[in-house]
C-alpha cells in the first residue's frame, strides 16, 4: 500500500537520525530565516492527510456537526477537568480532535522527535513536514488598504471573529465546523490551539483546519510540505535511538496511564 495524491510533493528517505534532522535543517533552510516548521507523524496508508471526518469508517460517513454537539453536551459530565465554555467553539473543537472525535482538524506539533516517536508507532512510518505560514499564506486576502492586510506571518487568533471587511482566516474554518452550511475558506489553515489538554503541552500540539475542500492537505497545497519516509529496515535502531535520547511513550503521554504503557 502506498501513498495516494503525493507524488507533486518533494519526499526524502530517512534511515537514521542524523540523516533526519540534516534533511529537516536542509529544507527548512529553503524556506527562509521565519519558517517555523511542524511535523506530522503517521502511516503510509490510502488518506494521507486527510481529517477523521472526511473519512468513512465501515462505509459509513461522519456527521461533524451532530458529533461536535453531543460531544459538547456531554463531556461535562465525563470530565475531571474543567471543560471549555459553552462558547468558546475553537477550544471545544480542539479538545474533541484531541480525545479522539473525528473532526476537520489535523494533528501536527512544532518538535521533529515527537512526530518521529509517533510515526514509528507504525509498520510504515511516514513523517511529513509543513511550513504553516507558506499554508496560511495561500488564504490571506492580498492587501489592498494598507491596515486591512491580514499579516500571514503570526498564527490567527481562532475566537475573534471582526464580522467586517476582513475576515480573520483562523475563525473560518473554526465556524464551519459548528454551523451547518456555513463554507469556511476553501483552503485548510494552520492555528496555534489553546492548550485544552494535559497531554497537549506535551506533544507540543498544533492543528490545521479543512475549510470548503475536503481534498487531502498534500493535494491542495503541495509547496509548503514535504515528505519523510522511514527505511523499514531501520525502525528497530531508530526506535532504540530515540529512547536513548529520552523519548519515550510517556514523553508523549505524561500521565499514569503513558507511564504504564511504557
Amino acid at each position: 500500500m502506498g501513498d495516494k495524491n503525493v507524488d507533486f510533493v518533494i519526499s526524502i528517505a530517512i534511515n537514521s537520525l542524523e540523516n533526519y534532522v540534516g534533511h529537516i535543517r536542509e529544507h527548512v533552510g529553503q524556506w527562509g530565516k521565519e519558517a517555523v516548521p511542524w511535523f506530522r507523524g503517521e502511516p503510509v496508508c490510502d488518506t494521507p492527510l486527510v481529517p477523521r471526518v472526511y473519512r468513512s469508517t465501515g462505509g459509513r460517513k461522519h456527521y461533524e456537526n451532530r458529533l461536535l454537539q453531543m460531544f459538547r453536551m456531554r463531556a461535562p459530565s465525563f470530565s475531571r477537568d474543567p471543560t471549555p465554555g459553552r462558547e468558546d467553539t475553537d477550544q471545544w473543537l480542539f479538545l474533541a480532535q484531541h480525545v479522539g472525535l473525528p473532526t476537520r482538524l489535523l494533528d501536527w506539533t512544532e518538535s521533529a522527535l515527537v512526530a518521529l516517536y509517533f510515526a514509528l508507532r507504525e509498520s510504515e512510518p511516514v513523517v511529513w513536514m509543513l511550513d504553516p505560514f507558506a499554508l496560511n499564506g495561500l488564504s490571506v486576502t492580498p492587501p489592498t488598504q494598507g491596515d486591512t492586510a491580514v499579516e500571514a506571518k503570526t498564527f490567527p487568533l481562532t475566537w475573534f471573529d471582526p464580522r467586517g471587511m476582513v475576515k480573520n482566516i483562523g475563525v473560518e474554518n473554526v465556524k464551519a465546523a459548528w454551523e451547518i452550511g456555513y463554507p469556511g475558506l476553501p483552503l485548510p489553515v494552520a492555528v496555534h490551539p489553546t492548550y485544552v489538554h494535559t497531554r497537549m503541552s506535551a506533544q507540543r500540539s498544533m492543528f490545521t483546519i479543512h475549510g470548503a475542500k475536503r481534498e487531502p492537505l498534500c493535494e491542495l497545497a503541495q509547496k509548503p510540505l514535504r515528505r519523510f519516509t522511514i527505511d523499514i529496515d531501520r525502525i528497530p535502531q531508530l526506535r532504540s535511538d530515540m529512547h536513548m535520547l529520552g523519548v519515550h511513550h510517556s514523553t508523549a503521554f505524561p500521565d499514569l496511564d503513558g507511564l504504564a504503557d511504557e
